[in-house]
Formats: C-alpha cells, structure tokens, sequence
C-alpha cells in the first residue's frame, strides 16, 4: 500500500511540473503581461505618457493642419448675440419673476362648464324584446379559415442569460 501511495505522489508531482512549465509557457507566448496592462489601462497612461514627453522636447505635434485648411480659415465665427449668454451679466435671481399660472391654457381647448348629472335620461331600459337578439355563437366549432400559409416551425431557439448547460 505504502508502495502504491509512494508513486501516485511521484505521478502526481511530475504532472504538478509539467503543469507549471505549461503555464509559464502559455504566460509569455499569449503576452499575458500586456494583457493585464491593456486592461487595466497602465499600457495607454505609459503611451500617453511617451507622446507629451516626445511632444514637449521635440515641439512637434502629431496633428497638423493641412494646407487647404489653413487657407480656408475658420468655418464658424462668434455668435452675434454671445455676450448676453454670459454668466457674469446675468441678471441676479431677485429680479426674474416667479412662475404662474397661464391666463390662456391652450389645453381646455373649449370653454365648457364642470360636468354635471344629466337632466333627462337618455338611456333607460329596452322594452322591445324583438330590438336585440342574442349572437349565435358555437362553443365547440372549429373556427374553418380559408386560404393564407400554413406556417411550420423549422427550429425553436430559446436564448438564456446563464452560464448553465441544461441537456
């Protein structure tokens, strides 16, 4: 018994071995370090970083303006009325009247009195036997259609939010 205990626990470190060998292979050849920086978002900072520091020694900027452009100058100017937009000549809250309610609400569309209890009755009873008759209707008749397609269903696929395989 000892024997047999003494090379499961040999098999199992050689597998153990193998198993880390496999996983620092796999750790450089998917670039697992890259992975986690693009992920995390240090590669962009470092790349960010690299282009200001290019940027301020070189002077050079990586966008510059085409010639057609330049010559063409600006295509918006300055609204005409910008300066009453401006946040220190607003007018102070003191002097802006509160709201209320409007004279003409467009809403009631017609002026019309409150509802009220109907003077006369106009609905009452039907004395006429003979005015209605009831619907003939057949409760166990197939409901018979003429013409259309008859429609068949090829394959049905239910989309399920888990991770579980149901067989």
């Amino acid at each position: 018994m000892a024997q047999t205990l003494q090379t499961l626990s040999i098999i199992s470190f050689a597998v153990a071995g193998v198993c880390l060998v496999l996983a620092i292979f796999f750790w450089f050849f998917f670039k697992i370090p890259t992975v986690i920086g693009d992920l995390s978002g240090r590669t962009a900072r470092k790349s960010i970083a690299k282009m200001r520091a290019a940027n301020e020694k070189t002077g050079a900027k990586s966008y510059k303006e085409s010639k057609t452009n330049a010559e063409r100058g600006k295509l918006t100017g300055t609204m005409p009325d910008s300066g009453k937009l401006d946040k220190k000549n607003e007018v102070p809250d003191d002097d802006k009247p509160e709201t209320g309610l409007l004279v003409d609400n467009k809403a009631n569309g017609l002026d019309s009195e409150e509802t009220g209890v109907l003077e006369s009755e106009t609905t009452g009873l039907l004395i006429d036997e003979n005015a209605t008759a009831p619907l003939d209707v057949p409760s166990h008749n197939p409901i018979v259609r003429t013409g259309g397609k008859k429609l068949e269903i090829i394959e049905e696929v239910i989309l399920v939010h888990t991770e579980e395989v149901i067989g």
